[in-house]
Protein backbone atom coordinates (compact mmCIF):
# COMPACT_ATOMS: atom_id res chain seq x y z
CA UNK A 1 0.00 0.00 0.00
CA UNK A 2 1.40 3.19 -0.75
CA UNK A 3 1.93 5.97 1.85
CA UNK A 4 -0.34 8.43 0.95
CA UNK A 5 -3.41 6.00 0.86
CA UNK A 6 -5.31 6.29 3.91
CA UNK A 7 -6.34 2.31 4.68
CA UNK A 8 -9.88 2.11 5.60
CA UNK A 9 -10.44 -0.01 8.28
CA UNK A 10 -7.83 1.56 10.90
CA UNK A 11 -9.59 2.61 14.57
CA UNK A 12 -10.34 6.30 12.58
CA UNK A 13 -12.43 4.89 9.76
CA UNK A 14 -15.26 7.25 9.30
CA UNK A 15 -18.53 7.30 7.90
CA UNK A 16 -17.35 8.72 4.60
CA UNK A 17 -14.10 5.80 4.60
CA UNK A 18 -17.71 3.30 5.23
CA UNK A 19 -19.15 5.01 2.42
CA UNK A 20 -16.52 4.93 0.13
CA UNK A 21 -16.74 0.66 1.21
CA UNK A 22 -20.21 0.53 0.27
CA UNK A 23 -19.47 2.49 -3.41
CA UNK A 24 -16.62 -0.07 -4.20
CA UNK A 25 -19.03 -3.03 -3.40
CA UNK A 26 -22.19 -1.82 -5.52
CA UNK A 27 -20.47 -3.19 -8.34
CA UNK A 28 -20.99 -6.87 -8.29
CA UNK A 29 -17.71 -7.32 -10.43
CA UNK A 30 -15.65 -5.93 -7.73
CA UNK A 31 -17.79 -7.76 -5.43
CA UNK A 32 -17.20 -10.87 -6.71
CA UNK A 33 -13.50 -9.89 -7.33
CA UNK A 34 -12.76 -9.37 -3.43
CA UNK A 35 -14.75 -13.14 -2.69
CA UNK A 36 -12.93 -14.31 -5.04
CA UNK A 37 -9.04 -12.86 -3.70
CA UNK A 38 -10.08 -12.96 -0.08
CA UNK A 39 -10.74 -16.72 -0.41
CA UNK A 40 -7.22 -17.21 -1.41
CA UNK A 41 -3.90 -17.02 0.55
CA UNK A 42 -1.89 -15.97 -2.58
CA UNK A 43 -2.08 -13.26 -5.29
CA UNK A 44 -3.65 -14.29 -8.52
CA UNK A 45 -3.25 -13.36 -11.60
CA UNK A 46 -5.58 -11.12 -13.70
CA UNK A 47 -6.27 -13.54 -16.45
CA UNK A 48 -7.57 -15.69 -13.57
CA UNK A 49 -9.47 -13.34 -11.95
CA UNK A 50 -11.55 -12.22 -15.18
CA UNK A 51 -12.20 -16.41 -16.21
CA UNK A 52 -13.65 -15.97 -12.74
CA UNK A 53 -15.80 -13.24 -13.63
CA UNK A 54 -16.94 -14.93 -16.82
CA UNK A 55 -18.01 -18.09 -16.18
CA UNK A 56 -21.78 -18.62 -16.84
CA UNK A 57 -22.39 -15.58 -19.04
CA UNK A 58 -24.85 -15.64 -22.20
CA UNK A 59 -21.91 -13.71 -23.89
CA UNK A 60 -19.58 -14.02 -26.92
CA UNK A 61 -16.83 -15.21 -24.58
CA UNK A 62 -13.85 -13.37 -26.54
CA UNK A 63 -16.00 -10.10 -26.38
CA UNK A 64 -16.95 -11.15 -22.94
CA UNK A 65 -12.88 -11.73 -21.78
CA UNK A 66 -11.92 -8.84 -23.41
CA UNK A 67 -14.05 -6.52 -21.81
CA UNK A 68 -13.83 -7.92 -18.63
CA UNK A 69 -9.97 -7.62 -18.49
CA UNK A 70 -10.22 -4.14 -20.08
CA UNK A 71 -12.44 -3.41 -16.68
CA UNK A 72 -11.01 -5.49 -14.21
CA UNK A 73 -7.73 -4.37 -14.87
CA UNK A 74 -7.70 -0.67 -15.83
CA UNK A 75 -11.17 0.41 -12.92
CA UNK A 76 -11.63 -2.09 -10.56
CA UNK A 77 -8.39 -4.06 -8.92
CA UNK A 78 -7.04 -0.27 -9.08
CA UNK A 79 -9.78 1.42 -7.45
CA UNK A 80 -9.32 -1.64 -4.92
CA UNK A 81 -5.87 -0.79 -4.40
CA UNK A 82 -6.33 2.71 -3.97
CA UNK A 83 -8.70 1.89 -0.95
CA UNK A 84 -6.08 -0.28 0.08
CA UNK A 85 -7.57 -3.46 0.07
CA UNK A 86 -5.67 -5.28 -2.11
CA UNK A 87 -2.00 -5.15 -3.73
CA UNK A 88 -2.17 -5.16 -7.22
CA UNK A 89 0.99 -5.05 -9.56
CA UNK A 90 -0.06 -3.69 -12.53
CA UNK A 91 3.11 -4.88 -14.53
CA UNK A 92 3.03 -8.32 -13.58
CA UNK A 93 -0.78 -8.42 -13.36
CA UNK A 94 -0.96 -9.72 -10.07
CA UNK A 95 -3.68 -9.07 -6.90
CA UNK A 96 -3.58 -10.35 -3.53
CA UNK A 97 -6.32 -9.31 -0.96
CA UNK A 98 -4.54 -7.14 1.51
CA UNK A 99 -7.31 -5.96 3.90
CA UNK A 100 -6.75 -5.32 7.17
CA UNK A 101 -8.76 -7.22 9.89
CA UNK A 102 -11.08 -4.60 10.66
CA UNK A 103 -11.42 -3.95 6.95
CA UNK A 104 -12.07 -7.95 6.63
CA UNK A 105 -14.55 -7.93 9.04
CA UNK A 106 -16.90 -4.72 7.39
CA UNK A 107 -16.21 -5.83 4.10
CA UNK A 108 -17.63 -9.52 5.12
CA UNK A 109 -20.91 -7.43 6.86
CA UNK A 110 -21.11 -5.05 4.05
CA UNK A 111 -21.21 -8.02 0.96
CA UNK A 112 -23.64 -9.80 3.36
CA UNK A 113 -25.85 -6.36 3.55
CA UNK A 114 -25.16 -5.91 -0.17
CA UNK A 115 -26.12 -8.92 -1.72
CA UNK A 116 -28.65 -9.54 0.46
CA UNK A 117 -30.51 -6.19 1.45
CA UNK A 118 -29.90 -6.95 5.47
CA UNK A 119 -28.96 -4.73 7.85
CA UNK A 120 -26.06 -6.23 10.03
CA UNK A 121 -26.47 -4.87 13.84
CA UNK A 122 -22.68 -3.17 13.54
CA UNK A 123 -23.02 -1.37 10.77
CA UNK A 124 -26.46 0.29 12.21
CA UNK A 125 -25.64 3.58 14.34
Amino acid sequence: MHEDRHAIGDRSTTKGQISQLYELLADHQRRALLQCLSNTESSLSTSTLVTELTQGSDLDPAERETNTEIAVHHIHLPKLADAGIIEYDQSAQQAAYSATPQVDTLLKEMLVTVSTGEQESSLQE
